[in-house]
């Protein structure tokens, strides 16, 4: 089993949400990506060349999760998987967290969609 790779808390603002009008201005969304990869070779060389490219990885995911719009969280999280394991050729898969403030439940503090993406599955 690979080890993961996290980086939490990517933090973005994107038009999500059923409604147009919950569309219309960007919200904050957290990402958290989990690259699963093998890290010994990096490690036993001490060589970030070895390495995903945590910061390549961080900037895909923002400029996926930030252009255009979608209705569903799911989406918004499957694009960024998208793009982490574009940004990451290492990674055999990935794992996001996609997480916000529901505008439609004031009550409930966020609303999250946690997925896993294998390279080669859409």
């Amino acid at each position: 089993m690979p080890d993961i790779v996290w980086l939490r808390g990517i933090e973005c603002r994107a038009r999500v949400g059923v409604a147009a009008a919950e569309r219309r201005r960007r919200q904050r969304v957290l990402i958290d990506v989990g690259l699963e990869v093998e890290t010994a070779p990096a490690a036993a060389a001490d060589d970030f060349r070895l390495a995903a490219d945590y910061w390549a990885v961080e900037r895909a995911v923002r400029s996926a999760v930030e252009s255009g719009e979608r209705r569903l969280l799911e989406t918004l999280a499957s694009q960024a998987a998208a793009a982490a394991l574009r940004a990451a050729p290492p990674a055999q898969a990935v794992r996001v967290a996609a997480r916000k403030r529901p505008a439609v439940m004031p009550r409930t503090r966020e609303v999250a969609v946690h997925i896993r993406r294998d390279r080669g599955r859409p």
